[in-house]
């Protein structure tokens, strides 16, 4: 029998939400981060992990095995080396939320003011990417990838699409969106050089974390006319104390509204959550596993891109 752990704030609505779908047919505990410590997980044990967790809270401390099921957009860059570094599976909610961020992403390229057919570049071919990628392709724009993995035989022939380095796409294309996880590969990914390749008049989308982009060269870019436009649901410090001229102008747009507030998101991912559950307690394959993405290996093209070993200058 799996035991069923719920760890996350009593105001978290994806947690409530979750709680109440899983507690209709099995037992579920609330636990708090000291119980971590003290607590003995089987292989079969299911820990649903909430999203914004104090500071109190120790990934280390997370089970060595069963399984890890993350309710939050944005996995920590703890949680990601205890995907790595544990038998534990760790899975996330890509694969239930990747059509609302998608439609983020299109979102902001009104107040962007960009063109309706455009080219667009595309940097990680997950769930959230693929997704933007059948998005925009599906409006007869044009859509080029990086990725640091090799996408799955087939996949870029099923989308259409050319796989690119970032340097390629980066210089290519009048929108470039960013969906990787934060982590070595991407910190930041995109810098005061990776700016100065694009076109003055393209725009930047980001909604994967601020921790991918420097973001002070992000303003400065868009001060100078380096590039055209900012667009993020994940802003940092130096972004939200971006001068105000940025915003009123157009060329900055930000919005701290979580996409698991949306209408109808937490009953969304709840249902996602519940069959991961049972697919994991009948030895089935779960979905959304939260993978570390490691430097690729020479004869992959994403090799001699920058960021990545050797960074070429």
């Amino acid at each position: 029998m799996n035991n069923i752990f719920l760890l996350a704030s009593e105001s978290d609505p994806v947690a409530i939400a979750v709680e109440s779908l899983i507690a209709k047919s099995s037992p579920i505990r609330r636990i708090a981060s000291v119980d971590l410590k003290d607590s003995q997980f089987g292989d079969n044990d299911i820990l649903i992990l909430g999203d914004g967790m104090p500071d109190t809270f120790n990934a280390n401390e997370l089970p060595e095995s069963g399984l890890i099921q993350f309710l939050g957009c944005r996995p920590s860059k703890e949680l990601l080396d205890r995907a790595e570094n544990s038998s534990a599976i760790v899975v996330g909610i890509s694969p239930s939320i990747a059509p609302r961020v998608a439609n983020r992403v299109i979102g902001f390229t009104g107040p962007l003011s960009v063109k309706p057919v455009a080219d667009w570049g595309v940097f990680g071919l997950g769930e959230v990417g693929t997704e933007v990628v059948k998005k925009v392709t599906a409006n007869r724009s044009v859509a080029t990838i990086a990725e640091l993995r090799t996408p799955r035989s087939g996949l870029l022939t099923e989308l259409g699409v050319r796989r690119q380095s970032l340097d390629l796409l980066v210089s290519g294309a009048d929108i470039v969106s960013v969906h990787v996880h934060a982590g070595p590969t991407a910190a930041p990914l995109l810098t005061e050089r990776e700016l100065g390749l694009m076109k003055p008049s393209a725009v930047l989308i980001n909604t994967s974390s601020d921790s991918v982009v420097d973001e002070s060269a992000i303003v400065a870019a868009l001060s100078s006319g380096t590039i055209a436009g900012y667009a993020t649901d994940c802003p940092g410090e130096q972004v939200l104390a971006a001068d105000e001229s940025l915003t009123v102008s157009g060329k900055l747009i930000v919005t701290t509204n979580s996409l698991t507030n949306q209408i109808g998101a937490a009953q969304q991912i709840a249902k996602y959550v519940v069959a991961n559950i049972t697919a994991f307690s009948t030895g089935d394959t779960v979905q959304g596993k939260l993978e570390v993405i490691g430097f690729p290996t020479i004869g992959d093209p994403s090799f001699w891109s920058s960021k990545m070993s050797p960074r070429q200058d």
